[in-house]
This record gives C-alpha cells, structure tokens and sequence, in this order.
C-alpha cells in the first residue's frame, strides 16, 4: 500500500495582503489523496482553477485530486487580501496511508486583519522633568519593510518642581542602538532559588511572547529582588523555561520585566530587524535669563528661572559677568517670571543684564532615521531611554 509522508507548507501567520503559499507533498509513487481548503467560518471552498473562495463547493474545481507520479507533489495557493483563517487537508483515498497517521492531515493558517504598528517614543523615570514627549508611529504589512525619519524636540518642563534645565550626558554625539529597547513583563511558574537543581539559573514563564536572547531582567514584583542584571542565554520553547547568566531567587508567581536592547536583542523579542541612526543629529539652544534687579552678591535676581539647574555643574557667562574664580550656579529659587540664583562668585550686576547658561537646556532635539525589515504581527513600542542620554537639572537647595 502507498503511503503518503506528509503534507509541507508554511503555516505562520500571513500578512493582510493577496498571499501566495507554496505546498508539498511527500510519498510514494501512486500514493492518491483529495485537498481542499476552506475559510473557516464560512461556506467558501477554494476553487483550484480560478485560485479564489467563492461560497460554496464547486466541485471538482475545490477538491485537488492527485495520484502521485513521483515522490513529490508540487502546488501553491492564492489566499485573498483581509483577515481570515484558513483549514487545509489532504484526505488519502482508499489504497493509501498516511505514515502515522492513517487517513488525514489537517493545517491551520492565519492571516492577519491589518497592518501592524510600531511606535517610537521617548521614555523616563523622571516624568515631572519633562513636558509630553513626541513619538513617531510606522505601520507595514507582516514581513514588510519600511523607513522613516524622526525630529524630536525634548523639552523641560516649566514648573517650579521640575523646570532645572536638562543637563547631556557623556558623548551625546553617540546616540547609537543601546539607547533603544523594547519591554514586557511575565509571570515566573514555579521558584527559583540557588539551592534548586538547576543553581538558580533556570526559571519557568507562563508565556515565552516577546522574550528573546539577550533580553535581561530588569524588574521584579513582590519583595523579591535581582542578583545583578540577569540575561537571557538560551529558550527552551517546549518547556518555556529561560537559562539566565546569574543565578536568581524568585518567588513563584511573582512578574518579570524584561527588556531587549539595541537592534539585536530587540530582533531576537519581536521578530522585526530594526535599524537606527548610528550618528543622530543632536541640536540644542543656548539658555538665557535677565536680571530683574541690580544689585552685588552671590545673589542673583532672575526674570524667571525655569530650565536652569543648580548643584554647582552650570557655568555663565555675558557682559559684567565676573568668572575670575569658580563660577557655577550652586541653587536655584525657582520662579515663572521671577526667581534667583547663587553662584559661587560675588556678582555687581544691571537690571538687564542678559546672562547665558552653559551646557543646560530647555530644549534639545534629537532627529535621525530609522529603518524596519519585519514588521510585527501585532502593534509594539520601542522606547528611547531619555536616563540614559540626559541628567535633568536639580534646584541644588
């Protein structure tokens, strides 16, 4: 009796576009079984000869009858344009086995209802500090691809809490993928513990959905806490368990954050190959302040004072300005219109007098590109880490 050994097609999930999928099928030369394929949830059969689902069986035309001439069989299938599910089977005709099997093979395929989204934005922990950060969103189809620019402007807040200016930090010039990174959370099932068989360095999750190599453990709930930064070494996707690089102690239950930075590790999460600028263009605006009363001291009279910082990291400069010592901005009484400063040198200063802060600002703008190969299934975020590239000024009170 001739067998059939099984029936190969890709059964990942489709874009919302007209797709094309190749099958094939292997078996013994004349091994006989029947195909169709129908939309799940309706009446519509694929017609083999128009290559469409018109509503109801047309037939010979929905069924695919093969008596195999060779040990493959080749073909393809046109699924239309929008969201639907689809069920393929090959029914084996008498005389014919399926290895292991016996009589059927059924496979399942999704397609997706619309384009995914991705959107960028700027994220801190220190959100009274800024004003509402600007995004950018890029939507394509599964597999896609795509690229866009961006043109940020990251503004200090103005408020007497937090409107101390915002200070760079580093080789802002360096703005490269480590800054980037995408972020879930999951629930351990089961506690992890040093002393466990496995040295604490294996942990079970309920769901493996947007964990990749590479991602690490940035978070955990509870009264639990993190023995270093824990990275994701190896998945075993039967058991859903994650080998980690230290050893941890977890209590069962508790939620994980995870968090994949730069393009690999993100990759390696959401299954979509993105690439920043390695050099953004990064742009800021020199701060000014007049004074709103003569006078000498340490003491200065400001016109308001929002987006500049004191603890002695902010120098100044401008017409009268006396930098023969150390001159840094030590605090800062914060006002909207009104307001002073100390400085660490004794000051004789107009009403007027224009003076210029250096290397604090209330805006800087960061633009660059962005390019994406494989978009997601499903809409996700990526977050520019703002903690990583700037200092937000403090009062220095």
């Amino acid at each position: 009796m001739p067998n059939i050994n099984n029936l190969l097609i890709d059964t990942s999930e489709m874009p919302t576009l007209e797709t094309v999928r190749k099958f094939k099928v292997n078996g013994e030369v004349g091994a006989e079984f029947v195909m169709h394929i129908i939309e799940n949830g309706t009446n519509k059969y694929y017609n083999f000869s128009t290559k469409t689902f018109p509503t109801g069986h047309s037939g010979k035309d929905s069924d695919l009858r093969v008596k195999m001439s060779g040990e493959i069989y080749r073909g393809e299938i046109v699924f239309p344009a929008g969201a639907a599910t689809y069920t393929i089977q090959l029914i084996v005709l008498p005389g014919t086995e399926i290895i292991g099997n016996k009589y059927v093979i059924s496979k399942s395929i999704t397609q997706q209802s619309a384009d995914a989204e991705i959107t960028f934005t700027a994220v801190t922990a220190n959100t009274d500090n800024y004003v509402t950060f600007p995004t950018k969103t890029s939507s394509g189809p599964l597999n896609g691809s795509g690229k866009f620019d961006f043109d940020w402007n990251v503004t200090n807040a103005s408020s007497d809490a937090g409107g101390y200016g915002l200070r760079l930090t580093g080789n802002y010039q360096e703005i490269g993928e480590k800054y980037w990174y995408f972020t879930t959370t999951e629930t351990v099932n089961g506690a992890v513990s040093p002393s466990d068989v496995n040295g604490g360095l294996k942990v079970i999750v309920d769901d493996l959905t947007d964990i990749g190599v590479n991602s690490f453990v940035s978070a955990v709930s509870g009264g639990d806490s993190l023995n270093g930064t824990p990275y994701v070494l190896a998945i075993d996707v039967e058991t859903k368990t994650l080998t980690l690089n230290l050893a941890q102690t977890f209590t069962d239950g508790v939620t994980l954050t995870f968090k994949a930075r730069g393009s690999q590790a993100i990759s390696n999460a959401i299954g979509s190959t993105i690439t920043f600028s390695q050099y953004p263009k990064v742009t800021t605006t020199r701060v000014s302040k007049t004074v709103r009363a003569g006078g000498s001291g340490t003491t200065v009279n400001l016109n308001g004072t929002y987006g500049i910082g004191g603890g002695d990291f902010v120098s100044i400069s401008g017409v009268g300005i006396d930098n023969s010592a150390s001159n840094k901005v030590t605090s800062i009484s914060a006002s909207s219109g009104a307001g002073s400063m100390v400085v660490e040198n004794s000051q004789t200063l107009t009403a007027g007098t224009v003076i210029y802060f250096n290397d604090i600002y209330q805006v800087i703008n960061f633009a660059g590109s962005i390019k994406i190969k494989n978009y997601p299934s499903v809409d996700k975020t990526i977050y520019l880490d703002l903690d990583q590239l700037i200092t937000v000024g403090i009062s220095g009170l």
